[in-house]
């Protein structure tokens, strides 16, 4: 019964393989019959964030492959054998890799966005209406930062002795009250690995990462189509998306 169960472990391991294999094979455009699993594994690295994060794991996977198909000493036994773990972890990639979790599918849309000219009666209406806390604010046709409910909450304060009309006043004096942070900006084809990397990066810098917002070109001059916020990817590496807690 063990060997069976060692058996099917292994024949899932080549399978998940070679669906890796002919995945990357599409995003190096190389032909499955022509090219290594190294040589491919490389020139694909650059095209999709989870074969970047899981580079070290694939190559290990290759030798280990290897052995299991150039040294087989005979049909029905293998002279290494792949871990469940191992396995399941395969199964993930392949399975990423044939259908690609896209940041927009987990962002939060449609987005509400302001020009600065905007005034300050209807910002407060959509956050009654729809109960948003954060908007891109546009300026010239450029999107410039993002408001949010705790730069309104101090801007309030600081005019509680003051009696002037809400409606006198625009987006532009509330920007002021926000805090310093970043925003980012990447396109509608982008994977929610990318979105991931994005954070990463500005975490390794030291610097705090609002949001990123998501456009059709990924420039900040498009309107935007969706907005991910660092509490939304850490909920989806919690809950939604397993295979994140592995990055």
């Amino acid at each position: 019964m063990e060997k069976k169960i060692t058996n099917q472990l292994s024949e899932r391991f080549e399978a998940a393989f070679n669906q890796i294999h002919d995945q990357l094979c599409q995003y190096a455009r190389e032909v499955n019959n022509h090219v290594s699993f190294t040589e491919v594994l490389e020139k694909a690295k650059p095209h999709h964030k989870i074969i970047e994060v899981h580079y070290e794991l694939l190559k290990q996977c290759n030798k280990l492959r290897n052995a299991m198909v150039h040294r087989k000493i005979r049909q029905d036994f293998y002279i290494a054998e792949p871990h469940q773990e191992v396995v399941e972890e395969l199964e993930n990639i392949a399975k990423t890799l044939a259908k690609t979790p896209f940041a927009i599918d987990f962002a939060s849309k449609p987005v509400e966005f302001f020009d600065v000219e905007t005034v300050m009666t209807k910002v407060l209406s959509v956050i009654q209406t729809k109960g948003y806390s954060q908007f891109p604010i546009y300026r010239e046709h450029k999107c410039i930062g993002l408001l949010t409910e705790g730069a309104i909450v101090k801007w309030f304060a600081s005019k509680l002795d003051m009696h002037a009309s809400l409606s006198s006043h625009i987006v532009a004096d509330i920007l002021p009250f926000e805090t310093e942070s970043s925003i980012a900006f990447i396109q509608e084809k982008a994977t929610i690995y990318d979105a991931q990397a994005i954070f990463h990066f500005f975490m390794e810098q030291g610097k705090k990462l609002e949001a990123i917002i998501i456009t059709e070109t990924g420039e900040d001059s498009d309107l935007p189509l969706g907005i991910i916020s660092s509490w939304d990817l850490i909920r989806l590496k919690l809950r939604t998306y397993p295979i994140l807690n592995h990055t």
